[in-house]
């Protein structure tokens, strides 16, 4: 097989990534947890190719992944459950993979991070300090740690994204606020501005990393919105309603200004990327 873009998950921003990079003609490498996870739209495209490994649990990639790789777009995460579950689909399988691409000589590693791991803050640029406050938040922060044993052996771009949503994202804080309103449970959160980011304006700047020849790091990040007028927008979108909403103190908003000159990151109005996520 011809040297392949290879990406950890075919789901959310993997989907966008996947289904932008096969118009490009190119190969495409995914890996799905079962044979019942791959959608029938993925089946008989020519440049697609993909097996079937769960992160957090095997531990032999060479049986489930290609030989021959350029690209890694690593997207694969937990996001919640429970603490082992985490940091073993987090550091512990990043690692993994790492040992993996140096051994197969992958080019260039572009691992998809969270804004998470500056804990809080306004207006973060990519040098703010880390200040991780979730259990989550740590395991992408101590993945981040481990790049700095392999940069030597190929390029790694890390970006972090401030609160991600999509039409086909499950996971991640906005998902979770977005599955409240829909069952009217209650919502508590410690953030009271967030700078939630819609992955659709993630794909081509994504692609675009791969052009860079440097390690590098970019926020990718939606505009500053109150959590309250966030949830508000969020009902109005999907017709739910909330129970209860309590909101903290604390504020955790990105600048995409890197992102914006030097990858062309542009935000969807709020609106439209709500409506086109979460639209009946």
């Amino acid at each position: 097989m011809e040297a392949a873009n290879l990406i950890t998950s075919p789901f959310g921003i993997g989907e966008g990534l996947i289904l932008k990079l096969l118009k490009k003609g190119e190969t495409i490498y995914t890996v799905f947890p079962s044979p019942k996870n791959v959608p029938m739209s993925f089946l008989g495209r020519i440049n697609l190719k993909y097996g079937f490994l769960q992160f957090e649990k095997d531990v032999n990639l060479d049986k489930s992944l290609p030989r021959r790789v350029e690209n890694v777009y690593h997207v694969y995460e937990a996001y919640s459950g429970s603490f082992t579950r985490i940091f073993k689909a987090n550091p512990c399988a990043t690692l993994m993979l790492l040992e993996w691409a140096k051994k197969v000589g992958v080019k260039r590693f572009i691992y998809i991070s969270s804004g998470e791991v500056y804990g809080e803050g306004k207006n973060l640029e990519e040098t703010s300090p880390y200040k991780p406050r979730s259990f989550y938040a740590m395991s992408k922060f101590e993945t981040e740690f481990l790049f700095r044993y392999y940069q030597k052996h190929f390029k790694i771009i890390t970006v972090r994204i401030f609160f991600p949503f999509g039409k086909t994202l499950k996971e991640g804080f906005v998902s979770e606020l977005h599955h409240a309103v829909k069952s009217k449970g209650k919502i508590e959160t410690e953030y009271n501005v967030i700078s939630p980011t819609f992955i659709d304006d993630t794909i081509e700047p994504l692609i675009k990393a791969r052009d860079l020849d440097k390690n590098d790091v970019f926020n990718f990040c939606g505009s500053p919105i109150e959590t309250e007028e966030f949830i508000d927008r969020l009902k109005y979108t999907c017709g739910g309603s909330a129970g209860k909403i309590k909101t903290g103190r604390i504020g955790l908003t990105g600048n995409s200004a890197k992102a914006e000159r030097m990858l062309g990151y542009r935000k969807t109005p709020l609106n439209d990327a709500l409506k086109n996520s979460f639209g009946k």
